[in-house]
C-alpha cells in the first residue's frame, strides 16, 4: 500500500496519460461540490433564521447566491470546457475559502475559527490533481488564514487557531494522499477496461465499437476529413492456403501498415474480418490524398505470405468529406459503393471521390428517377403490346 502511494507521489505521468479521464472526474466532482454547496448554504440559512441569528447571516446569503450563479455557469459551460475542469474546481473553491477565512478572522475576531477548518479538511478531497499542487493549495489556505488571523486575534485565541489550522492542514494533505492513491488506481483500471473494450485484441487498433464512436463524434462536430474503407483481396484464399495463423499475421501486418501510414490523431479501426476503416480529420486535399492512397497501396503489396510466395493486395473506397456529410452511415455507404466498383473492376487499387453530399444525393435521386422512368416506359410498352394482342 505505502509503495503504491509513494509511486503515485513520485510518478505524476498518470495525470498526463489519463488527462481526459482525470478531467471528467474533476468535472463531475465540481458539479457535486456546487450542489453540496447549495444544500449546505440552504441548511445554514435555515439554522440562522430559526436558531442562531448570528452576524454571519449575510455571509450565508452571499454564499448561496454565489453557488447558484456557479451552478448556472457550470451547466452552460462544463461540456464545452471539460478539459479545464481541474482549473475550474480551484477557481470555484477559492472565493469560498476566502469568505471562510474572513468569517473566521475579521467577522468573528472574538471566537475560535471553525468554518475554515472544515473547508481545509474537505475541499482538497474533491480535487484529483498532482500531489504537489494539492499541497500548495493546502499550504496557501493555511498561510492566508494565519496571516489574517494575526491581524484580528491575539493571545491564547490566536495560538488556538494557528495550532488547529496547522493540524487540519496536515490531516487534510495526509487524507488526500491516501484517497488520491485509490482514485488513481480506479482511473487506471477504468482506462484499461475502456481501452480493452474499444480496441481489437488481435491487431491493437480500434474495434468497430470504439472506432465508429470516434468517427461519429468528428462528423457530428462538422470536422471534415477523408473516410477510407479497405478490404483485403482474396483473404479467404490466404486462410484456405496458409491457415488461419497466417491469416492473423496478415491482418496484424495490414493494421500496422495502416497505423504507421496515418497520424496518431487519425482513427484506424478493424470493422471485422478483413475490412478496415480509416478516418483522417483535416485531410481534404484531393491530390495529397490520391498520392497517399497510392503509397498505401504499394506498402500493402510488400506484405507477403509464406516467405514471399504470395503478395497481399487491397481494394479501397475513399470519400473526401467536406463537412457536408450528415452522418457515419452516409459516408460508409458511399465508400462501400466505391469499394464495390474497385472490386468489380479488378481489385488491387482504390476509388476516390470528393463530391459534396448534396451532389451525391442528387446523383442518387437522378438514378432512382431514371430507373422509375425506364420502368414506367417498359410498363407502358407492355400495356400497348397487350392492347394490340387483344385486338
Amino acid at each position: 500500500m505505502l509503495k503504491e502511494i509513494f509511486r503515485h507521489l513520485k510518478n505524476t505521468q498518470c495525470f498526463v496519460k489519463y488527462k481526459e479521464k482525470v478531467s471528467e472526474y474533476n468535472a463531475d466532482a465540481l458539479g457535486i461540490f456546487i450542489t453540496a454547496g447549495i444544500i449546505v448554504s440552504l441548511v445554514a440559512l435555515l439554522l440562522e433564521f430559526v436558531l442562531l441569528r448570528t452576524r454571519d447571516f449575510w455571509c450565508v446569503i452571499i454564499l448561496l447566491v454565489y453557488f447558484l450563479i456557479m451552478l448556472v455557469v457550470y451547466r452552460k459551460n462544463i461540456h464545452e470546457h471539460v478539459d479545464y475542469s481541474t482549473i475550474w474546481i480551484y477557481v470555484v473553491q477559492i472565493p469560498v475559502v476566502i469568505l471562510g477565512i474572513v468569517m473566521g478572522t475579521m467577522l468573528n475576531a472574538d471566537t475560535k475559527a471553525f468554518s475554515i477548518l472544515v473547508m481545509l479538511i474537505s475541499f482538497p478531497l474533491t480535487i484529483l490533481d498532482k500531489p504537489r499542487r494539492v499541497l500548495l493549495y493546502v499550504v496557501g489556505i493555511v498561510a492566508a488564514f494565519i496571516l489574517m488571523d494575526t491581524q484580528y486575534k491575539s493571545g491564547t485565541l490566536l495560538l488556538h487557531d494557528i495550532l488547529h489550522v496547522l493540524i487540519a492542514g496536515m490531516v487534510s494533505f495526509t487524507t488526500v494522499v491516501f484517497v488520491l492513491n485509490d482514485r488513481i488506481e480506479n482511473v487506471e483500471k477504468s482506462q484499461m477496461f475502456l481501452t480493452d473494450s474499444e480496441h481489437d485484441p488481435l491487431t491493437g487498433i480500434y474495434n468497430r465499437r470504439g472506432g465508429e464512436e470516434k468517427i461519429k463524434e468528428c462528423i457530428e462536430d462538422g470536422i471534415g476529413g477523408t473516410f477510407i474503407l479497405l478490404d483485403i483481396d482474396d483473404f479467404k484464399h490466404v486462410n484456405d492456403t496458409y491457415g488461419h495463423a497466417m491469416g492473423d499475421e496478415v491482418l496484424s501486418a495490414v493494421s500496422m501498415t495502416l497505423s504507421s501510414s496515418f497520424r496518431s490523431s487519425d482513427v484506424v479501426m478493424r470493422m471485422g474480418g478483413d475490412e478496415f476503416v480509416v478516418y483522417a480529420p483535416g485531410l481534404v486535399n484531393y491530390f495529397f490524398i490520391d498520392g497517399k492512397l497510392q503509397q498505401l497501396n504499394a506498402k500493402m503489396r510488400e506484405i507477403t505470405c509464406a516467405s514471399g510466395k504470395d503478395n497481399i493486395t487491397v481494394s479501397m473506397g475513399a470519400v473526401i468529406n467536406d463537412g457536408s456529410y450528415p452522418d457515419y452511415e452516409s459516408l460508409f455507404n458511399e465508400a462501400d459503393s466505391l469499394l464495390y466498383e474497385m472490386k468489380k473492376g479488378g481489385k488491387n487499387g482504390f476509388r476516390l471521390q470528393d463530391r459534396p453530399y448534396s451532389e451525391i444525393q442528387s446523383k442518387a435521386y437522378n438514378k432512382q428517377e431514371a430507373v422509375a422512368k425506364a420502368r414506367a416506359e417498359r410498363d407502358a410498352a407492355s400495356a400497348e403490346e397487350e392492347k394490340k394482342y387483344k385486338k
